[in-house]
């Protein structure tokens, strides 16, 4: 597989797992269990690694800001706590999976995606090797595929690190203004056009990086199959499917 098909399939995996934090069946399993705001259910993503403070959690998510973690932090305070929210969150998401995906392309993405993410020695990786640990206690589709999204979002995250960018000067060249305002920046902004070379520098790393993991986990067959299923996977979710 040659590298810019990697990235096909990790973008796939990117919004398999996105597709799943504010479905509706993901939100009502939430409310069902005296959690109905979506941003402190969203929170449960970092949760999974227990129960954590909010400077653990601006470490893990990266690219949110801290007043903006600090305030879901505050509001998480009468929900429950961090590990509770987090397993409504996987929960809720498992269900939500379920109703979308394809079950046969899922066992796929369990038996070989679980192969990937079990090669990995997550060093500096906390929020990939909570959903791993996830994925091994409740093997599902949905918690497996969350682990390689997180996976490559640690790497990236060490990547742009690497090259002594900061969350706010990444994301103004990524996604601008609309994903500095998201993400709780507010203004004035940096002019990115300085650190465009270094970001392409970090993203092309993390491709390499996700490359050689998958390389090295599976064999070829495998990984065609791992992509193969993926794509159904996708298929799947899709509106128009």
């Amino acid at each position: 597989m040659e590298l810019a098909e990697t990235d096909r399939m990790d973008a796939r995996i990117n919004r398999l797992g996105a597709s799943l934090f504010f479905h509706p069946t993901t939100t009502g399993y939430a409310a069902s269990k005296g959690i109905d705001n979506v941003f402190v259910m969203y929170a449960g993503r970092a949760g999974v690694m227990g129960d954590i403070t909010a400077d653990q959690i601006v470490s893990a998510f990266a690219f949110f800001s801290e007043s903006v973690v600090n305030d879901v932090w505050e509001g998480m305070k009468s929900f429950g706590s961090p590990s509770q929210i987090g397993s409504v969150f996987a929960e809720g998401m498992a269900l939500a999976a379920a109703e979308l995906w394809d079950e046969t392309a899922g066992a796929d993405v369990i038996r070989l995606g679980r192969k990937v993410i079990d090669s990995v020695e997550p060093m500096g990786m906390a929020l990939f090797a909570a959903w791993r640990r996830s994925a091994s206690e409740t093997p599902d589709a949905s918690r497996v595929v969350q682990a390689l999204r997180e996976l490559r979002g640690d790497v990236h995250i060490q990547s742009v690190a690497s090259r002594g960018l900061s969350p706010l000067e990444a994301e103004m060249v990524t996604r601008g203004e609309a994903g500095a305002q998201l993400h709780g920046y507010k203004p004035p902004y940096p002019d990115p056009a300085p650190f465009v070379e270094r970001v392409a520098e970090a993203s092309l790393h993390t491709s390499q990086r996700m490359h050689a993991i998958y390389a090295k986990a599976l064999t070829v067959e495998e990984l065609d199959l791992f992509s193969g299923a993926v794509s159904r996977l996708a298929t799947a979710s899709s509106p128009t499917a």
